[in-house]
């Protein structure tokens, strides 16, 4: 899976994002042991996104040798199944965190959390940030600007999941 930067933030938005990131971890670093992990890892997060000054871009077709129609076709697949492995992925964590979170310590209860909710998180990043087979730019939008935002379009060019 290849991930494009699209650099869209100014760069006083990245310094900020990136310097964020990094108090946070250094917060992490000195708060007790039960929360370390989860603001290590959100922290740098934040720093990385900060460094690129902008999100993701998660391809969801090659750039190859492809017509353009197949192109579509092969990224609508990679949305649609992003989004089946994002839905699946909800409804697999249900039993498991069910099962797994009542025999966990109450020391380490936020820690096995996170562990069990961060794959899930990654998958919906995944599925949300994937890249529109057409355009090139996010499938959905990263920051609503309408009250209602359909999740069946690209926002900046109109393609449907279905129109392939």
């Amino acid at each position: 899976m290849h991930v494009a930067w699209e650099q869209t933030w100014p760069r006083w938005v990245g310094v900020a994002c990136f310097v964020f990131g990094i108090a946070n971890v250094a917060g992490a670093l000195t708060a007790p042991i039960d929360i370390m992990l989860p603001g290590v890892v959100i922290g740098l997060v934040w720093a990385i996104v900060g460094l690129k000054r902008g999100l993701p871009l998660f391809v969801s077709a090659p750039q190859g040798m492809l017509s353009p129609s197949e192109r579509i076709t092969l990224g609508l697949r990679a949305i649609r199944r992003r989004r089946l492995v994002a839905f699946a992925a909800v409804l697999a964590w249900l039993p498991v965190s069910a099962f797994v979170l009542p025999h966990v310590p109450e020391k380490f209860i936020r820690v096995v959390f996170f562990l069990i909710a961060l794959p899930l998180g990654a998958l919906s990043a995944v599925w949300m940030l994937s890249a529109c087979p057409r355009c090139d730019h996010h499938f959905f939008p990263v920051v609503r600007r309408r009250l209602f935002v359909s999740f069946s379009r690209c926002y900046k060019c109109g393609l449907g999941l279905h129109d392939a």
